[in-house]
């Protein structure tokens, strides 16, 4: 009924829209003159389109949005003789009783939609230091269970929706520290993998011994000397000067002279 809803109202606003358009265009090539706007029939044929296209969106819009699968009730069993139909209301309370049972969940909100496979129901669930998987399998067991020897009657799907959450999950430190050792170990192996030189873990840093202090001070005292002007000579004394030259004078006087070269 929706689907065929949405066709109409859809159908019907798009012609509406042509015919707006279709004026507009008519309008700007000169087809209708501003005198023929101010005729009353002009005027109330175009409000009219104009309300009726509004009134068609709206109309369309809320269908495609809207949800029509939700049903209030649930059919159990259709014969010759009549039916037997369930409530929304007797199905939520089932449901909420069955979270009850279970420690640490509450049911906040049950819902049926129907699809072309039957009915879906879908259930929201606040879930408080429980696993959330773990609850999910007890209850989905237990609802399917109860209705089908309570009414006889099995849903198409049960949908869970965790809307509120108080975590079982506690970080165990240690575990956490090994296994990012671990992971630090791998990436160490794939960078040496890759050419890196690997670093030895047993690796040592190398001391250096100090030099002997008396080696040290020994290397300054002969930077030192090296760096002093060298030692004036000693004066020799006037008389052994006097004598060094009386034998000068002596040597040169006993040398011969030598003949003149011919020309």
């Amino acid at each position: 009924m929706k689907k065929n809803l949405e066709k109409i109202f859809t159908s019907a606003s798009v012609v509406v829209a042509i015919i707006l358009i279709m004026v507009l265009i008519v309008t700007a090539f000169g087809g209708i003159k501003q005198e023929d706007f101010d005729n009353n029939l002009v005027k109330g044929l175009l409000f009219t389109l104009a309300i009726l296209y509004l009134v068609l969106s709206i109309v369309s819009i809320v269908l495609i949005f809207i949800n029509s699968e939700a049903i209030k009730d649930v059919t159990l069993r259709t014969d010759k003789g009549g039916s037997v139909k369930v409530s929304a209301g007797v199905i939520s309370k089932y449901v909420k009783n069955a979270c009850s049972e279970i420690e640490g969940v509450k049911c906040q909100k049950v819902g049926l939609v129907s699809d072309e496979y039957g009915v879906r129901l879908k259930v929201n669930v606040k879930v408080v230091d429980k696993d959330v998987i773990e609850v999910e399998t007890y209850l989905r067991t237990l609802l399917e269970d109860m209705f089908l020897k309570e009414f006889n009657f099995r849903f198409s799907s049960i949908e869970f929706k965790v809307t509120a959450l108080v975590p079982k999950y506690k970080a165990d430190e240690a575990e956490i520290e090994a296994a990012v050792a671990k992971k630090l170990e791998e990436m160490r192996k794939e960078n040496e993998s890759e050419g890196e030189a690997p670093v030895p873990e047993d690796l040592e840093p190398v001391e250096v011994e100090e030099a002997p202090q008396e080696a040290e001070e020994a290397v300054e005292e002969g930077q030192a000397g090296d760096a002093l002007p060298s030692e004036e000579p000693e004066e020799v004394p006037e008389e052994e000067a006097e004598e060094d030259e009386e034998k000068v004078l002596e040597f040169e006087a006993a040398e011969p002279q030598k003949a003149p070269e011919e020309v």
